[in-house]
């Protein structure tokens, strides 16, 4: 029961930050981020992989990540990172096997990361240092684990998509406050991202206790909340980048804007901020459908879905892109 009151306390906090009513699906969402890691075999549970490496030595048993590996007919020897989401107090790197299966089949390595969720005490300064520790051992282990450094795709869905993106912004912003030192992505891949974390301390909907299980004991302090929030740094990233929505993701406005923010500050076309080579890529992909399932992270949760297939094939598409360019 206490369980259950939590994700729908959740629930209740991310729709007072944005305007919106909840709805089932979003429960059902939730509660699947709560959900055990899946018992059904898919296609990455039949690749080489190495499960459960720790990443920080002695450390907690959430700070590790596994590897799977592509079939070597058709392996691309580049990397897709997968930073899962949950509303920073839930969620399981295992529960995304289906979706890293896709991306298998498609020639792609692919990572799945663990952190350490929020639990009142931790906050989202721990599970950014968790995702900085981890891709920096990524990094600094590549060879030994048989990847390739210079081809390393980030993508997060929600939650993960604000760690992810944070992530790929303190590697060309040295000031921030948590960042990876030797990780560096080719190309950010983000799906419903929550981007203005800074915002989600300012409902007055929720009880202390409760907003400080959610988003840390520091959800108070505005200035802390801001440097954590990835709009805030969106000006230090001007790689590659794709986002994607649809008209049911109950966090819409976060990726509209994010959107707006890319499309003023101009990162992305044709030329770069200081110079006359191509600017890197940007796209933004938003799925119109009254399909109740193809809601919030869809593309994720239910890879095989017509409108979830358009969208991963986009990724694909996307991450094709950039290998055929120098990283």
């Amino acid at each position: 029961m206490k369980r259950v009151s939590l994700l729908v306390a959740t629930l209740f906090l991310l729709a007072a930050c944005n305007g919106i009513k909840i709805t089932k699906t979003m429960l059902k969402m939730m509660v699947s981020a709560y959900s055990k890691p899946s018992s059904e075999h898919f296609y990455a549970d039949s690749c080489e992989n190495r499960v459960g490496i720790p990443y920080v030595e002695n450390g907690d048993p959430a700070q590790v990540l596994d590897v799977y590996y592509a079939d070597k007919a058709v392996r691309k020897d580049a990397v897709l990172i997968d930073i899962h989401g949950g509303f920073y107090i839930a969620g399981k790197r295992e529960n995304n096997r289906r979706f890293a299966s896709v991306f298998l089949k498609e020639g792609y390595d692919v990572v799945l990361l663990e952190y350490r969720l929020n639990d009142g005490k931790r906050d989202v300064y721990d599970q950014l240092s968790d995702c900085a520790a981890g891709l920096d051992y990524l990094a600094t282990h590549a060879e030994e684990l048989g990847l390739n450094r210079d081809w390393m795709f980030l993508t997060g869905d929600s939650a993960g998509g604000h760690l992810a993106l944070y992530m790929a912004e303190g590697t060309r912003n040295w000031t921030l406050p948590v960042r990876p030192r030797e990780f560096k992505t080719a190309g950010v891949l983000l799906n419903c991202p929550a981007y203005d974390f800074a915002t989600f301390g300012e409902s007055d909907s929720f009880a202390r206790s409760a907003l400080e299980w959610f988003l840390g004991p520091r959800y108070q302090d505005k200035e802390w909340m801001k440097s954590m929030s990835p709009r805030t740094h969106i000006e230090s990233y001007f790689g590659p980048l794709f986002v994607s929505t649809c008209t049911n993701d109950f966090i819409r406005s976060q990726s509209l804007i994010l959107k707006a923010d890319c499309d003023s500050l101009g990162h992305w076309g044709h030329l770069s901020p200081d110079s006359s080579a191509p600017k890197a890529p940007f796209e933004f992909v938003e799925i119109a459908s009254d399909d109740k399932q193809v809601d919030h992270v869809h593309n994720v949760t239910r890879p095989d879905l017509p409108e979830s297939r358009e969208v991963n094939r986009k990724m694909v598409a996307f991450m094709d892109g950039c290998l055929k360019e120098t990283p």
